[in-house]
C-alpha cells in the first residue's frame, strides 16, 4: 500500500515538471515574438529616411536591404522557436489563386475608387518604363515574399498556435498587426484597407487547401504591381 501513493506522486511530479517546461517555452516564445516585432517595426521606421538618399542606385539598395532585413528577423525568430517553414513552389493552383485574389483586390481597392474620382492607393504617376519594370521586380521578388513571410508565415502561424480553439483569431490578430504596421510610414486609411487585405490573404492561406505561402506571396506582389498600373493609367 505504500508503493502506490509514491508512484502516483511521482507521476504527478513528472506531469507538473512537464507543464512547467511547456509554460517556460511559451514565455520564451512570447519574448522572442515581442522582440522580433519591435525589431521589425524599428527597421520599417528607418525606411522613412531613404527619401533623403539622392542616388537612385543607393536608394534601391537601401529599400531591398531593409525589406530583406525584416524577412531575416522573422526567419531567425522561427528558427529560435522551432517553427516549421513549408515552401511549395510546384503547386500550380496557388499561383492561379494568387492571381484571382490580386485581381479582386485591385478592382475593389484601386480601380473602382479611381473610377469614382478618388484614390486609396496614392496619386497619379507618370508612365515610366523604369518604374514599371522596377515595381514589377521589386513587388514580386521582394515586397510580396517578405511581407507575406513575416505576417502570414511567421506571425499568423505563431498566433494561430496560441489558440487551442478559435484558431481563426490568430489570422485576425496577424492581419490587424499587418494593418497597424502600415501606420509607421503610412496613414489611418492605409491601416484600414491593409487590415482588410491581410484578412483576405490570411484566410486564403489558412482556409484554402491549395493556397500556401508562395500563392499569397505571388498574389500580394501582383496586387501591388497592379496598383502601379492603376496609378499610371486610371488615377
Amino acid at each position: 500500500h505504500t508503493v502506490r501513493p509514491y508512484n502516483v506522486d511521482l507521476r504527478l511530479l513528472n506531469k507538473l515538471e512537464f507543464e512547467g517546461e511547456v509554460m517556460k517555452l511559451t514565455k520564451r516564445n512570447i519574448a522572442i515574438l515581442s522582440l522580433s516585432l519591435a525589431m521589425i517595426c524599428a527597421v520599417t521606421f528607418s525606411a522613412r529616411f531613404i527619401k533623403y538618399i539622392d542616388i537612385t542606385a543607393f536608394k534601391i539598395i537601401a529599400q531591398v536591404f531593409l525589406n530583406l532585413s525584416n524577412g531575416l528577423i522573422a526567419l531567425i525568430a522561427m528558427k529560435l522557436t522551432d517553427m516549421k517553414i513549408e515552401i511549395d513552389l510546384r503547386n500550380k493552383h496557388q499561383y492561379l489563386i494568387g492571381i484571382a485574389i490580386a485581381l479582386g483586390l485591385s478592382v475593389v481597392i484601386a480601380v473602382i475608387p479611381a473610377l469614382c474620382g478618388f484614390s486609396l492607393i496614392g496619386n497619379h504617376e507618370d508612365f515610366s518604363w523604369f518604374v514599371l519594370i522596377y515595381d514589377l521586380l521589386f513587388y514580386l521578388l521582394i515586397i510580396g515574399p517578405v511581407e507575406e513571410f513575416v505576417f502570414r508565415v511567421y506571425l499568423q502561424d505563431a498566433f494561430v498556435s496560441f489558440f487551442e480553439k478559435n484558431k481563426w483569431l490568430g489570422v485576425v490578430i496577424a492581419s490587424f498587426l499587418f494593418g497597424l504596421w502600415h501606420i509607421i510610414n503610412g496613414s489611418i486609411i492605409q491601416v484600414l484597407f491593409t487590415f482588410f487585405i491581410g484578412l483576405v490573404f490570411g484566410f486564403a492561406k489558412y482556409k484554402i487547401k491549395d493556397c500556401g505561402y508562395v500563392g499569397v506571396a505571388f498574389g500580394h506582389g501582383l496586387y501591388d504591381f497592379l496598383n502601379t498600373l492603376v496609378r499610371m493609367f486610371i488615377v
